[in-house]
């Protein structure tokens, strides 16, 4: 057995390697194993990207399995790609191109201009979409771990609006703008880079929520269950604390159910793969100004970037590839 080959590539798996070199037969056979996986996990991951997410997504509807929704393009999603182009007439080129993208109705356009893609949603219709929550046919609370992408539309006029609301209040905003304070922007930079990877949120509830520097403290706490001896509330129920002025901070947050209580419910309710990703990305970058998503080095200069973010100034754009996973869990 110790003939079969085995070459992780990483630090992590070399590292590995060099251990089980020590064991005999069968266990050199298994731990290497593990350390292939080991750089197969991490390389699948490194290589998401949320655009692909939705495209498994439209193509298992219209009928061709890309294998497991996780926004890596493997080899089931370019075979499931290939099916698709041959059954809709186009050139096969097992590839999201721009032929097949529009086929499958998903937007790619870096120049989309904000709009309201539907109007606000009242409290009975956000209330209604919350629940029941891990229900296939009820995509927007669906957080299950390989949800798939709901391509909900977006009030986009209106969230605009409220991220520039809550930016000049609180600050948040670049050193150009007369609205800018140190603390706001240290803490709206915080936010998004936190260290607890929010990799289960969308951009734009991301980039929306860290523009409230004072009111999220009390919404947070109660997600990370330091307001509430230890007990994660659900994301309904950390609302609900909030607004009704049970949990800590909640003072501050009354800023938050006075002035945009739909739109925040809308956007922080959702599951991590909800809305459409051009419509995103359509609104964030306006908020921070960009003006031609391609131009990396103005995205750098412009747009801060979250964790999950990749860091070579494609963050701007709508089919970037993100360096850790978002995935469906949370409530």
């Amino acid at each position: 057995m110790r003939g079969v080959p085995c070459r992780p590539k990483s630090e992590q798996s070399t590292r590995l390697r060099e251990r089980v070199m020590k064991f005999p037969g069968i266990q050199y056979a298994v731990l290497c194993i593990i350390a292939v996986l080991l750089v197969t996990t991490t390389g699948v991951e490194a290589r998401y990207a949320a655009i692909v997410h939705q495209a498994q997504t439209r193509l298992a509807a219209a009928g061709h399995d890309p294998g497991v929704l996780d926004g890596a393009m493997g080899r089931n999603t370019a075979r499931a790609i290939t099916a698709y182009q041959t059954e809709k007439g186009l050139e096969q080129t097992g590839t999201l191109d721009s032929a097949t993208l529009q086929s499958l109705a998903i937007g790619t356009d870096p120049g989309l201009a904000v709009a309201d893609w539907r109007t606000v949603p009242d409290k009975a219709e956000i209330d209604a979409l919350s629940k029941p929550i891990n229900d296939p046919e009820n995509p927007f609370a669906d957080y299950r771990r390989h949800a798939p992408a709901a391509g909900l539309d977006l009030p986009g006029l209106a969230i605009l609006s409220a991220m520039n609301q809550s930016a000049d209040l609180f600050g948040s905003r670049g050193p150009e703008h007369p609205r800018h304070s140190k603390q706001g922007l240290k803490l709206l930079r915080g936010c998004l880079k936190t260290t607890h990877f929010p990799d289960h949120w969308s951009d734009i509830t991301v980039h929306y929520y860290c523009q409230m520097s004072l009111p999220r403290r009390c919404y947070t706490n109660a997600l990370a269950g330091k307001s509430t001896r230890g007990v994660k509330l659900a994301r309904t129920r950390a609302y609900s604390g909030c607004a009704k002025g049970r949990l800590a901070d909640s003072e501050p947050f009354k800023w938050v159910t006075k002035s945009q209580p739909e739109i925040f419910q809308y956007l922080m309710f959702a599951q991590t793969h909800a809305f459409k990703h051009d419509q995103e990305q359509s609104i964030i970058n306006a908020f921070y100004g960009v003006e031609d998503p391609a131009n990396r080095s103005e995205c750098k200069r412009k747009r801060p970037v979250r964790t999950e973010d990749p860091h070579d100034g494609t963050h701007c754009l709508v089919d970037k590839v993100m360096r850790r996973k978002l995935v469906g869990r949370g409530r």
